[in-house]
């Protein structure tokens, strides 16, 4: 139980400054899109990314760390996750640019894999 606690604490750090990392690369990126479609610069909802994070970290310890799986299907799962998202993006979003969502789709695999290493490291 201890080792499951530890986990998921390194997880959550993990995933955090890594996200926190890409968004503060690709920030003028996603402005850029959001302007794009909807005329209005971006602004953050607090609420909404709690409620975001929360999930994708519940999803990862859930479905790849509490039951040990490899790195590239956490790769994988990240995959599946942001792809729905960028897809769903790309498919109903007239402006939204096809490079934007393979870049954060292939985030979203990554961000996955690189969590799920960095946990069984240091765990």
């Amino acid at each position: 139980m201890l080792k499951s606690v530890r986990e998921v604490l390194i997880s959550i750090v993990a995933l955090l400054v890594l996200d926190g990392i890409y968004i503060y690369l690709t920030h003028k990126i996603f402005a850029d899109q959001i302007v794009n479609v909807q005329r209005v610069v971006m602004t953050l909802k607090p609420m909404g990314a709690l409620v975001c994070y929360i999930l994708l970290i519940a999803g990862l310890n859930y479905f790849i760390i509490q039951r040990n799986r490899s790195i590239p299907e956490a790769f994988f799962l990240g995959l599946v996750i942001y792809g729905v998202y960028d897809s769903t993006n790309y498919a109903t979003l007239k402006k939204w640019e096809a490079n934007v969502a393979i870049m954060d789709t292939l985030w979203g695999g990554s961000l996955f894999a690189l969590t799920t290493a960095i946990t069984y490291y240091l765990a």
